[in-house]
């Protein structure tokens, strides 16, 4: 694969990131992530077109852009996993009342 075909790979790949993202599928945008890393990591700047190094800018901004947006959603779900496990919690003790 030549080094124009590898960025549009890589290209392709991020935007099924970021429908993944979109959707909330972390576990496929996760396996997406690592099939691109090593596209990524391949990539030779001294051999990229301009329309290449366009594409590659594209790439690192929305890689900078999920970052915020991942952070953002671990910091939600954690806290709905808190509100679940005490909703359980809560669940468990009135059962443990029930009984007595």
């Amino acid at each position: 694969m030549d080094q124009r075909e590898l960025v549009q790979h890589a290209w392709a790949l991020t935007e099924a990131i970021e429908a993944a993202a979109d959707a909330q599928d972390w576990t496929r945008a996760a396996e997406l992530t690592q099939a691109r890393s090593p596209l990524v990591m391949a990539f030779e700047a001294a051999q990229q077109t301009e329309e290449s190094l366009v594409t590659i800018r594209r790439i690192q901004a929305s890689m900078e852009s999920m970052m915020g947006g991942t952070e953002a959603a671990q910091a939600m779900l954690a806290m709905a996993y808190r509100k679940s496990m005490d909703q359980t919690q809560a669940a468990r003790r009135y059962q443990n009342a029930a009984w007595l």
